[in-house]
């Protein structure tokens, strides 16, 4: 197989689970996601004998991860059935399968973590589709893998 020099977002999922023995399954479709490895916080180590200003990383911080989604009932259900709980959330990255049939199974990477979800209503304007914002708050460090 020839090296990967990039892929798209198509075949992008938010996965869930509630409990650790349990599959990920497909939450529902996603129109955007964050970043999901944001950058650490820099501290300041200049001291007085230092020309330029010098740092050290410090912590990542994941306050909130926001994700785009349309609006149904169906998906807006979807999101606050798992809301006040702590749940396993996931981004792969690739599918198995035909066009239309496609099966996530995240062979170009996962991203998860352990947090709580909620839903909220996007604004919207003349002839857009009703869009909805998925809040995701990390308990937990995000690991990546690709199994």
């Amino acid at each position: 197989m020839a090296a990967v020099k990039g892929i798209s977002t198509y075949q992008t999922y938010l996965m869930y689970r509630t409990t650790t023995a349990g599959d990920y399954a497909k939450l529902i479709d996603i129109t955007s996601f964050p970043d999901l490895v944001p950058p650490k916080e820099r501290i300041d180590i200049t001291s007085l004998s230092d020309y330029m200003r010098t740092y050290i990383n410090g912590i990542g911080d994941t306050s909130e991860f926001q994700f785009g989604a349309n609006y149904t009932p169906a998906n807006y259900a979807a999101i606050t059935a798992l809301e006040n709980h702590q749940y396993d959330y996931a981004v792969w990255f690739g599918a198995s399968g035909n066009q239309g049939s496609e099966i996530p199974d995240g062979h170009y990477g996962k991203f998860s973590w352990t947090g709580d979800i909620s839903a909220g209503i996007s604004g919207g304007g003349v002839n857009e589709a009703v869009g909805m914002t998925i809040n995701c708050t990390p308990a937990t460090v995000i690991t990546f893998s690709t199994t």
